[in-house]
């Protein structure tokens, strides 16, 4: 009788651990290769009401309102722009033509150094403020210090 032939035992370690990498590489396969999840969709900000300006319409009843505007920057395109306002003290934020700054107020332009706003069918202009010009026009070659003739 012959004996069986048996395989040495460093085929068997090297038979499972090749079992394990194939299983390995189909499992992170099959995980990789899901498509992932639709990414939750932002939630997008009302436009927050200036509660000051409410306060003191209702307060003051009807009559003219005053609103304390501050023109902190302008951005002008080809063919849009944006001002950031500061309305009644509250943080600055960006305004486009035709956006409520108070309950009877609106943005309606926006010019190269000013914005004019619409105060219950009054128009006022108010000018941005002027940034200082810098000293130099730009750039200035330096003067070599030491150099070598």
């Amino acid at each position: 009788m012959t004996d069986p032939v048996k395989p040495p035992a460093r085929y068997i370690v090297h038979a499972a651990g090749l079992l394990l990498v194939v299983a390995g590489v189909a499992t992170w396969g099959h995980l990789l290769s899901r498509p992932a999840p639709p990414a939750p969709a932002a939630p997008t900000q009302a436009p927050e009401a200036d509660p000051t300006a409410d306060a003191q319409a209702t307060w003051f009843g009807p009559g003219e309102v005053r609103a304390n505007i501050a023109v902190k920057g302008l951005i002008k395109g080809t063919d849009q722009a944006v001002a950031v306002l500061a309305v009644n003290g509250a943080a600055p934020r960006p305004y486009r033509v035709g956006e409520a700054l108070t309950r009877s107020v609106t943005l309606s332009a926006i010019e190269a150094g000013a914005v004019v706003i619409d105060k219950a069918g009054t128009s006022e202009r108010i000018a941005a403020p002027v940034l200082p010009q810098p000293a130099s026009p730009g750039i200035v070659r330096a003067a070599s210090v030491g150099a070598v003739h």
